[in-house]
């Protein structure tokens, strides 16, 4: 074969010539605003005009400014960004997961709308959205409302020279207890006092707020939520991997801050049909919270409110469906779900620039958003999962349809509150309980574990197996040489470990049915009459067996997992003596590497293989 090199270089040329005209002339058309309110203008990549031209534009070649010019592209607003950046760790989550997106309300041909984030030209969520949503999106990319001068009544407070911090306190409780509302309990106020008056606390900030709500609208209510809030302060944090670089919100709080997330939630309550039928306890532990979870502390109540509160004025109590529909909607068309990110929770304004973030930053999300609205949600979570590796935690409104089935297989299930948590374990999945004799004595066995330290002493731990080690799920005291574990999920069989300082660990087998029994981890591997042979065959309920793969096949005891003898088949299958009292595990190549038992069935003989 002969190849002319001149006309194949003419060839090469013209080719690439015609792809930098393409990507010039992309480049060239920036989105053109189709509404004052649209905030931002990004270039529009190849990848992203690609996308659209092929979806929502067909007949259009993606450089038709037709395209760009039905773009609405929405990038944070300074304001907003700069008091994001406040926060040095913050400002580097932006730089790190929100540089590489891009946001947009795309008008399509065909008259619907679409609201698409892209990541590096690639799309990451693509949702039909109508008007009302778009609203709602354009208010939360504008800084009306966060620029907006505070609330004079604030402001007043904010000119002020000097403040007396102890006798503005004592005003606000004061004032609090003329509240239709139960009253404050001792334990509260005293809290509040002391948090108000450490040595770390930003005492001015939280002064000036407080005066400012003595003389706001609903100015009882809101001191009593304010002097609750403060009574709880000292356990919320910005938390870090690196515990000791947590900061606390006593010392970070700012008064325009702290005054707008009270006096929106109250209002919220007073105001919005449905805040009426929230119990006092809800409202507290999951409307008032300024945080969900260990997010930066920032200024989102107010923001989030003149973007949502436009969409559901007009409703009644029977309407809560649509509000949280609203609220629901304004997360879900601009945030989603991506593991990739970091420990820390990404902050409420912060999502609006990176988009995306772990399963807790999904819930903090959504949650602030319900709660904007006066609607109480909670974070309900599991440890760790009992039958895979890895946990969640999910948005829950009790009390308002069913609970989410993100729960259905785990073990222990808890709300986080400001008090502690909650287990609501046997809300969400059939329970059973774990009722287990500890003889804790002097030994010098290794088996036996002697050490003890101010988590564990005189409490049993309730662990599951996940990311390959045993992690704990729930505690419990030890109360006349036993230990009880309540409400243990049993939607799924599991095996569980209970460990107690100074005993030995034991593993716990809990069926579907509710019942307990104890697994063998004597490390001497002896099989009796009650032994049966078990054969994995190439294709098996733990995987596909691979003929030139590597397997090794454990079994646990209290020197942990050891390995225990098999057979091979050239087919890769293999077969090992078995007991139905014992944890086994195979390791290898397309094999899952859960614990399991095993037995044989009553009625047929064959043996079953239940994966914990």
């Amino acid at each position: 074969m002969h190849i002319n090199l001149v006309q194949f270089s003419s060839r090469v040329i013209l080719s690439a010539l015609a792809v930098l005209l393409f990507l010039s002339t992309a480049q060239w058309f920036s989105p053109i605003t189709v509404n004052a309110q649209t905030l931002g203008r990004t270039d529009l990549s190849v990848p992203v005009l690609e996308y659209l031209a092929e979806k929502y534009f067909v007949g259009l070649a993606p450089f038709d400014p037709a395209i760009t010019e039905a773009v609405e592209t929405f990038v944070l607003p300074e304001a907003i960004l700069d008091h994001i950046c406040e926060l040095d760790w913050e400002k580097g989550q932006i730089e790190n997961f929100a540089a590489d997106k891009l946001f947009v309300i795309v008008h399509c041909l065909d008259g619907s709308m679409r609201a698409i984030t892209f990541r590096d030209g690639q799309v990451r969520k693509d949702r039909e959205i109508d008007e009302s949503r778009a609203r709602v999106l354009r208010r939360l990319y504008s800084d009306e409302a966060f620029i907006a001068a505070p609330a004079p009544e604030l402001q007043a407070w904010l000119d002020r020279a000097d403040v007396d911090a102890q006798a503005v306190f004592e005003s606000a409780v004061e004032l609090a207890e003329t509240s239709d509302l139960p009253a404050l309990d001792d334990d509260t106020i005293g809290r509040a006092r002391e948090n108000m008056m450490a040595d770390e606390t930003n005492t001015d900030a939280l002064t000036r707020a407080l005066g400012a709500l003595t003389e706001s609208e609903y100015a009882a209510e809101c001191c009593r939520a304010a002097v609750w809030l403060i009574s709880r302060m000292d356990q919320m944090f910005f938390r870090r991997e690196d515990s000791e670089l947590s900061i606390s919100d006593l010392k970070t709080v700012e008064a325009q801050l702290f005054f707008e997330n009270v006096f929106y939630s109250v209002k919220a309550k007073n105001e919005l049909p449905w805040g009426g039928g929230v119990s006092d306890e809800d409202f507290l532990q999951q409307v008032l919270s300024p945080r969900c979870t260990g997010e930066p502390l920032q200024r989102w109540r107010r923001h989030f409110w003149s973007a949502l509160l436009p969409e559901i004025e007009g409703l009644l109590a029977d309407d809560i469906d649509v509000a949280m529909s609203v609220a629901s909607n304004a997360y879900g068309d601009y945030f989603q779900y991506e593991g990739d990110t970091t420990w820390e929770d990404f902050g409420m304004l912060t999502s609006l620039a990176v988009h995306e973030g772990r399963c807790e930053d999904c819930s903090n999300v959504l949650n602030a958003m319900y709660r904007t609205i006066g609607i109480p949600a909670c974070q309900t979570y599991t440890p760790w999962w009992g039958h895979s590796s890895g946990n969640h935690a999910w948005t829950w409104v009790r009390g308002v349809g069913d609970p989410p089935r993100d729960g259905n297989n785990a073990v222990k299930l808890y709300v986080k509150t400001w008090d502690g948590l909650e287990d609501v374990t046997a809300e969400y999945v059939p329970v059973t309980e774990i009722d287990v004799e500890i003889v804790i004595k002097e030994s010098s066995d290794e088996n036996v574990r002697q050490e003890t330290d101010s988590e564990t002493e005189e409490k049993a731990e309730l662990l599951v197996w996940n990311h390959d080690e045993w992690r704990r799920v729930a505690r419990t005291p030890i109360e006349e040489g036993r230990a009880l574990f309540e409400k243990v999920g049993c939607g799924l069989n599991f095996a569980l470990m209970v460990r107690a300082p100074g005993c030995a660990d034991r593993i716990a087998d809990v069926r579907t049915d509710g019942s307990v029994r104890w697994l063998n981890l004597d490390p001497v591997l002896e099989y009796g009459s009650d032994s049966f042979d078990v054969i994995f065959d190439k294709m098996s309920a733990l995987g596909e067996f691979l003929p030139d793969a590597e397997y090794t096949l454990d079994v646990f005891t209290l020197n942990g997992w050891i390995e225990h003898p098999f057979e091979r088949e050239w087919t890769g299958a293999i077969s090992f003596t078995g007991a139905t009292d014992r944890l086994y595990r195979v390791l290898g190549e397309g094999i899952s590497d859960r614990p399991f038992t095993v037995e044989t069935d009553a009625a047929t003989g064959e043996v079953a293989v239940l994966k914990r």
